[in-house]
């Protein structure tokens, strides 16, 4: 259970409870609550609310052609289409449509919510944004720079930018340099469940001011294991100077179930390669429990290159079938590894389900060369089975 006390009560312990796991970043249990919230509660606001909250879920999520469902109720429960629209609007943003993304915005005139943060300054950041994927760039500017005259510190102002920074190459330091230091906390606090692309080139703006800054780092676990491997390397890397390891983002998003098992995989090997992480073998380990055939050899030449030590779990948890097993074997032999891809060949060979191989899984999973190469290893240990059915497919493989 969330924590109840971390949001306003609105009198809907649904909608409420929901809020709450939010504020906690539980992102995945508060879209669910959210959901049910937008039918379940009991007052129309709270509703449409809940429904705005969802889409903005769906839109961090990328999930863009899920929201209209979701905005659309929005309008329902609340008898005007501002807010709808918006939402809708930041959905073609997403999805490349930015004419339907301006012409949906033409009729936007005063978004608000008694919950959800949106404003008329979000409104004409969005515009901003619109304008510079068209190519306006000093208009997008002077949008910006004008909707920060009027409230620097709004939240949903920041949320906007956010996006803006993450879709685009606009320039954010301007307005992040004319933030006073005694204000950084606030603009941080803003963008707790902003895009995390976004938020990184904000961050590193804030960092750039003062390196170590520890309020930038109480904001790093939240977005850098949404970033690219490499990015949320270079945030855990600040992190664990700072004494905080145990926060590694990179770790973090190794540990990600909703991401690709390669991906995960490197960003593994990354961590016990540049910091000697323990955590890092069984994140490892699970990432390539879950990989597909397809991904076996990415994975291992990956591991391999990055952080060798870790190749043993690759091969132990990789090689448990046949077919798994020769691609593990084809990517050791190309590895330099011929012994080693002997015995995981023979591993493979000697299981069960080695019956149901085919002529054709063979030749797939080793290329002419790697047949040919086993097959001499088969020879000078004297197993001439083993050597007679590699060299039988290299005929086939030649033919």
């Amino acid at each position: 259970m969330p924590n109840a006390d971390r949001v306003d009560p609105s009198g809907d312990e649904t909608f409420d409870r929901a809020r709450a796991y939010l504020a906690e970043l539980r992102e995945e249990e508060a879209l669910d609550w959210f959901e049910i919230a937008a039918s379940a509660a009991h007052e129309p606001a709270d509703r449409a609310s809940a429904a705005a909250f969802v889409a903005a879920l769906l839109l961090a999520g990328g999930r863009p052609w899920e929201v209209e469902t979701w905005a659309d109720l929005v309008v329902i429960e609340t008898g005007r289409p501002d807010l709808g629209d918006m939402l809708k609007a930041a959905a073609s943003l997403q999805q490349g449509d930015v004419a339907g993304a301006r012409l949906l915005m033409d009729g936007v005139a005063e978004p608000s919510d008694p919950w959800f943060p949106c404003s008329v300054a979000a409104a004409w950041i969005m515009r901003a944004h619109i304008a510079y994927l068209e190519g306006e760039h000093t208009e997008a500017e002077r949008i910006v720079r004008d909707t920060f005259a009027l409230d620097p510190l709004a939240p949903d102002v920041w949320d906007a930018l956010a996006r803006l920074c993450a879709d685009t190459d606009f320039d954010p330091v301007p307005f992040v340099s004319a933030v006073p230091d005694d204000r950084v906390l606030e603009v941080l606090a803003a963008l707790r469940s902003a895009e995390p692309a976004g938020v990184d080139r904000i961050a590193e703006c804030v960092w750039e001011r003062n390196q170590g800054d520890p309020r930038v780092l109480a904001l790093v676990p939240g977005f850098a294991p949404k970033l690219d491997n490499m990015r949320a390397l270079e945030w855990s890397a600040r992190l664990r100077a700072s004494g905080m390891g145990r926060l590694c983002p990179l770790l973090a998003r190794a540990e990600r179930v909703d991401l690709g098992a390669a991906e995960r995989a490197q960003g593994a090997a990354l961590v016990f390669a540049s910091f000697g992480d323990r955590r890092a073998r069984e994140a490892l380990e699970a990432a390539v429990a879950d990989a597909d055939d397809e991904e076996l050899p990415r994975i291992l030449a990956e591991v391999w290159a990055i952080a060798g030590m870790l190749t043993d779990s690759v091969v132990v948890v990789g090689a448990v079938t046949p077919a798994r097993a020769l691609l593990i074997a084809a990517g050791l032999y190309d590895g330099g590894a011929p012994d080693e891809a002997y015995a995981v060949l023979v591993h493979g060979l000697a299981m069960e389900a080695a019956e149901t191989l085919t002529t054709e899984t063979v030749v797939s999973a080793l290329p002419l060369r790697v047949l040919r190469g086993l097959a001499e290893q088969a020879v000078a240990r004297g197993e001439q089975d083993v050597a007679g059915i590699l060299e039988a497919v290299a005929v086939v493989a030649e033919g």
